[in-house]
């Protein structure tokens, strides 16, 4: 089955054009290892489907792109492993194909708090705009400030209190603004 028509994929050597065809993968979250991460991120796309010749191909939002790319599967995944994902998704394997070529058409740029690769997946998938990475993150921080000021409460350190509070309201504030 033909998944678009509008989404042509060309044979740089030959200049032919596919059509994507729908894979029983088509509309799966797969993930790797994000390269040169020291907090263990997964970096999330979407499988289109395959051309004709075979390739399978993946949406993904990535720093590197500035936004959304369409690539072969080798290119999304770098050398790494693929993994898939099973979180559960609120819409059809085709419709999430659709949606993330909508995405993808729309251009939105790349940005780590607001528009990252998780953020990307999870509209596409749930229509929720989240990240777990960010999520995450902002959680330790605002626990590490809550810690900081009760330690600064318990040692009469006003100085602490302070900078605890503030680095839990850092995090509080990234969470927040993650989800808008």
């Amino acid at each position: 089955m033909i998944i678009t028509t509008a989404l042509q994929i060309s044979n740089s050597s030959t200049g032919e054009v596919s059509p994507l065809y729908a894979t029983p993968d088509s509309g799966k979250i797969v993930y790797r290892d994000k390269i040169d991460s020291l907090i263990g991120i997964k970096h999330p796309g979407i499988v289109l489907g395959k051309d004709m010749w075979g390739n399978k191909w993946i949406v993904h939002n990535h720093y590197e792109n500035g936004k959304a790319k369409i690539v072969k599967s080798s290119e999304f995944l770098k050398g790494e492993r693929m993994f898939y994902d099973t979180r559960p998704v609120s819409y059809d394997a085709l419709s999430i194909v659709h949606r993330a070529i909508a995405a993808y058409n729309k251009g939105e740029f790349y940005h780590w708090l607001k528009n990252n690769c998780q953020h990307f997946v999870s509209d596409i998938t749930t229509g929720k705009h989240e990240s777990f990475t960010v999520d995450r993150v902002s959680k330790n921080v605002s626990y590490l400030g809550f810690v900081m000021a009760l330690l600064g409460v318990f040692t009469k350190n006003n100085g602490l209190v302070k900078i605890g509070l503030a680095t839990a309201g850092v995090g509080l504030v990234g969470r927040g603004v993650s989800r808008l």
